[in-house]
């Protein structure tokens, strides 16, 4: 009787210890299941990117979380079409649309987006879509016919159905301004080294990001900048350039660091400040030069720098230089919003208005400051002093005229003709 009991013993505690096992292995299979059904749900994020869907279009769904297999339905009326069903690549799904391949028509659609993760794990999204083929109805309604390299056109059109509208000069993209129902405006600036060959056209867009595209017949003319050779001294290099620098520097490296490096950044954030203009008219006629004073320098100047009778740099003027008496007093030369004062590199103290569609002016080498940014100006106004500020040979104006923060000839906006025969007479254009 003691050994039957004895040999009992084990038989039960091995039953018990079997039924632990597969009690742990339910328990761990059940939190599992609930820690991938309630704490590991995927995420889809671009989702609004599906929101129009034109003729054609490539979207990334991107995923947050784990997920095993995805599937993309496009469901209109009894028609439904699978776009994808397959695990997605790495954390996204892609997606290549092309409406009428599919059969799907013009109009609302639901897209149903459905994610397995887990063991178990479903989770739908669901959204309504709008299918959208037809591209906005562009109509060119007036622009400048002939710009020279350097010059600055205009050009407005009317869209139909669309959203946005562009201009674009070669790889270069300005943003149009509505001016009116349908109608969008815009100025569009010509580097002094444009290629005459330079195609132009007016690029539209509608909501689902259809294009319209027409070319515009502009005339881009060559033009014969003046050529200048400076002989640079020592004694210039170590009064202006030095200082400006701060430190001490062989001659050649010093004059090319401010000439070429200096300029260089100047460009580029004279460009970032163009970029944002408001979109409206701010100017009156014909901007004013400095009183009293007479041009020593003019726009687009090719100029080549010697050193010790070794040519070591060269440069573009990219502006009118405005000569008057010391510490002149700087008038703003046209009504509009100040959005720019202080040091800018070559350029000195300077401040910069914004005159609406893309227009700005520059005031450059400056001294005393009047004017705080985020101020409005009005033609005359007086907003600084002349000085030699920045790379100057001596205390005079540096006057510029950017259009979307690029420098072009200052002369065109200094004539009142040129401004009702070339850019008012195309915004007035009904």
């Amino acid at each position: 009787m003691r050994y039957s009991l004895e040999r009992k013993q084990p038989k039960q505690r091995r039953k018990k210890l079997l039924r632990l096992i597969l009690l742990i292995g339910v328990l761990g299979t059940a939190l599992y299941l609930a820690f991938s059904l309630l704490l590991r749900k995927p995420q889809v994020e671009n989702l609004k990117d599906l929101t129009f869907i034109p003729t054609q279009k490539d979207v990334i769904l991107r995923l947050k979380g784990d997920v095993k297999k995805a599937t993309v339905k496009i469901i209109q009326g009894e028609k439904e079409f699978i776009l994808y069903d397959a695990p997605p690549q790495g954390r996204a799904i892609p997606l290549h649309l092309v409406p009428k391949q599919v059969g799907l028509t013009d109009g609302k659609a639901k897209l149903l987006i459905t994610l397995r993760y887990g063991l178990l794990g479903r989770k739908t999204y669901q959204m309504d879509t709008w299918i959208d083929t037809l591209p906005p109805r562009l109509e060119v309604v007036d622009y400048t016919r002939y710009v020279p390299q350097g010059g600055t056109g205009a050009v407005k059109v009317r869209v139909k159905d669309g959203y946005s509208a562009y201009l674009q000069v070669g790889e270069e993209k300005y943003p149009m301004y509505p001016v009116g129902k349908e109608e969008y405006f815009t100025l569009y600036p010509l580097k002094v080294d444009q290629d005459p060959a330079t195609p132009i056209k007016v690029i539209a867009y509608d909501l689902a990001g259809n294009m319209a595209v027409i070319p515009l017949q502009t005339q881009i003319k060559k033009v014969q900048f003046k050529i200048d050779k400076i002989t640079l001294s020592e004694e210039f290099i170590k009064k202006v350039i030095i200082p400006l620098l701060g430190r001490d520097m062989p001659p050649i490296d010093a004059f090319k660091e401010v000439n070429e490096n200096w300029r260089k950044k100047d460009v580029e954030h004279l460009k970032s400040i163009g970029s944002n203009s408001t979109a409206k008219k701010l100017w009156e006629g014909s901007f004013l030069q400095l009183p009293g004073s007479k041009v020593i320098s003019t726009f687009g100047d090719i100029r080549y720098y010697y050193y010790q009778g070794r040519e070591i740099s060269m440069s573009r003027h990219m502006g009118y230089d405005f000569a008057s008496t010391k510490n002149a007093p700087v008038p703003a030369s046209n009504s509009g919003i100040v959005v720019f004062t202080g040091s800018m590199g070559i350029y000195g103290n300077i401040v910069v208005i914004d005159h609406g569609f893309g227009l700005m002016s520059l005031y450059g080498h400056l001294s005393e400051i009047k004017v705080k940014k985020g101020q409005f100006v009005k033609k005359g106004d007086i907003i600084a002093n002349t000085d030699s500020t920045g790379l100057a040979l001596g205390d005079h104006l540096h006057f510029g005229i950017m259009v979307h923060g690029i420098e072009v000839n200052p002369k065109e906006w200094l004539d009142s003709k040129w401004i009702k025969t070339n850019i008012d007479s195309v915004l007035q254009t009904n």
